[in-house]
């Protein structure tokens, strides 16, 4: 169930533990968070790059998992040079070799917590967090890091899942879930985001093999790192599946950088 989030170094290589067991799935096979978001970013990407005004614009993409960003990006035409940053040395590895005709597009071993370094800060028009942030214990961190690598007036866009959802994966029952919301109000009113580890979600079923973490950040976690960081929300959309076998909502922020 819901654990709270004291010890951030143990929970860090958990994760980490569980990345290197997921990766060859998570390259090999369809990902229902895209399959679920892919006709909206379809929509929504080309207009949002329309107004970068940038020749070439550069694109930083954290977590790049699978590198699905980037063939998105490809696929649809958007010229940009493309950073994907990851922990995992097994996404960086594969994706150097699949993109290596790709000479607009660098993938480079990053922990996202860790202190940025200089080459990054402020060099990119766009930066991508799609499902990142709420697998991060120090989200302040994280989300310095994404507003230190924007160059002024750029943007970070953002996808993650309603925390609600997220916790739907938790219960079978509408007494589960009533126990749940309980554990999940003394936690918020205690402080204390809480977490777990769930299941890789298949569309029709949950994986037996495959975990991953979420940490349960709220639209208002996200909006206090934005202040923090000077930067606006400029633009939010939900993605509503919720007839699948696990419901969810998709949340979709664009936030702008108002340094100068």
């Amino acid at each position: 169930m819901l654990e709270q989030l004291k010890d951030k170094l143990a929970f860090k290589k958990r994760n980490r533990r569980s990345w290197e067991r997921n990766t060859e799935f998570w390259l090999h096979s369809p990902l229902r968070h895209f399959v679920d978001t892919e006709e909206f970013l379809r929509r929504q990407l080309p207009d949002l790059f329309e107004d970068v005004k940038t020749p070439n614009p550069v694109v930083v993409d954290m977590g790049t998992g699978s590198g699905w960003a980037l063939s998105l990006l490809r696929d649809l035409g958007i010229h940009c040079h493309f950073i994907g940053l990851d922990f995992n040395p097994l996404f960086i590895d594969h994706l150097t070799s699949e993109f290596s005709d790709d000479k607009d597009a660098e993938f480079l071993q990053f922990d996202l917590e860790e202190t940025l370094p200089e080459n990054l800060k402020g060099v990119a028009d766009v930066v991508f967090n799609f499902f990142n942030f709420f697998e991060i214990a120090n989200i302040e961190s994280a989300f310095k890091n994404a507003s230190l690598m924007l160059k002024p007036g750029g943007k970070l866009v953002m996808m993650t899942i309603d925390s609600y959802y997220l916790m739907f994966a938790l219960v079978e029952s509408l007494e589960e879930l009533k126990e749940l919301m309980t554990v999940y109000q003394d936690r918020k009113i205690e402080g204390r985001v809480p977490f777990f580890f769930q299941k890789i979600d298949l569309g029709d079923k949950e994986s037996e093999e495959y975990e991953y973490a979420s940490v349960l950040y709220s639209f208002a976690d996200y909006f206090k790192q934005s202040q923090i960081n000077e930067m606006t929300l400029c633009d939010y959309e939900e993605i509503v599946k919720t007839a699948k076998f696990i419901p969810k909502v998709y949340q979709y922020f664009v936030f702008e950088n108002m340094k100068l």
